[in-house]
Formats: C-alpha cells, sequence, structure tokens
C-alpha cells in the first residue's frame, strides 16, 4: 500500500513543499520523513477517503518542525508556521469558524491585495494567470501576495491566538475580527 501512495502523492507533496521551504534539496528530506510516518502510521488510518488530507497534515506538521530545529527566532518561526497555515486553511475548511475568521480577514484587505490572496490561497491560481486576470505584471502580483500575506498574518495576530504543536494547530480567537 505505501508504494501506490509514493507514486499518487510523492510529487504533489514534494511540490507543496517546496513551495514552503524554498529548497528542493529541504523539501525532499521533509518528504522522506513524512514518508517514514506515513509508512509507520498508515495501519492508523481508518478512512482511506481521507488520506490526502492527513497526508498533507503530515507534511504540515513535518514543515513546522522543521522550521523549530533549524530556527532559532520565535518570530521567524510564527512567520512560517502562518504561511503555511494559511495556504492550508484556505484550501481545506477542517475548522469552519476559524475558516470563517480567515474569509472575514481576507475580505478586510485592500482590494489590491484582497483579490490576489482570493486568487493565490483559495482558488490556486498560477501567479501568471493571476497577473493576467488583474491586468498587472508578474513580479507585481508576486508583491502583492507577498504584501497581502504579510497584511493578513498581521490581522490574525491581532484577532487570534495560535498555538503550534504536534497535534497540529489551534486557534482562539480574542473576538477583535468579528467573526464569531
Amino acid at each position: 500500500m505505501i508504494e501506490q501512495v509514493w507514486r499518487d502523492f510523492h510529487q504533489q507533496l514534494l511540490m507543496f513543499i517546496v513551495k514552503k521551504v524554498d529548497s528542493v534539496d529541504v523539501a525532499e528530506d521533509i518528504l522522506q520523513e513524512v514518508f517514514i510516518k506515513v509508512n509507520q502510521q498508515i495501519e492508523q488510518l481508518r478512512e482511506q477517503d481521507k488520506l490526502a488530507s492527513w497526508l498533507y497534515m503530515i507534511c504540515r506538521n513535518a514543515i513546522i518542525d522543521y522550521y523549530r530545529k533549524n530556527r532559532n527566532n520565535n518570530t521567524q518561526i510564527f512567520e512560517a508556521n502562518m504561511d503555511v497555515f494559511i495556504g492550508e486553511l484556505s484550501k481545506r475548511h477542517e475548522n469552519e469558524s476559524l475558516h470563517k475568521c480567515i474569509a472575514t480577514l481576507i475580505n478586510e484587505l485592500d482590494e489590491t491585495y484582497r483579490q490576489v490572496i482570493e486568487d493565490s490561497e483559495i482558488f490556486e491560481l498560477k501567479q501568471a494567470k493571476i497577473a493576467e486576470r488583474n491586468h498587472i505584471s508578474l513580479s507585481a502580483t508576486k508583491s502583492r501576495i507577498k504584501r497581502g500575506k504579510e497584511k493578513l498574518k498581521e490581522k490574525l495576530k491581532q484577532c487570534c491566538i495560535f498555538e503550534f504543536s504536534e497535534q497540529g494547530i489551534t486557534h482562539h480567537c480574542k473576538n477583535r475580527c468579528g467573526c464569531q
């Protein structure tokens, strides 16, 4: 079974990890760790239709572990974790109240950033397509996505308290964003 999982998912998991760590070599190392965990825990997966989300959860946790091991600065860890978190949460509505909070905060962004964040993170469009849709250059698109994510992270810091652990990500809304 593990061989089939490898064939079906290794390429897309590798690309997912590369986007979060910006290094193919590091991403391959993390992917190896992921598949070691998958091999050790695959028997515990009770619902086969949840295989993909289970694999991505293991990847997110492995990426977070990587940043914890390799960064001493808590701010950098938070920023890296939030990048992973924002991208995944906007695609997988595992926590409805938190998804509502994210959607509320995205809607509060200036139009310049809101549209590119929605296109990039929610609709998963390629940056070239986003640039074309918004009639701006690719470099302007990349800058807007980066700045938009920074603004969204700041809004999230003001609105909620996040904890990153091996069990996943938990949050406690301070109800400053009006999402509850």
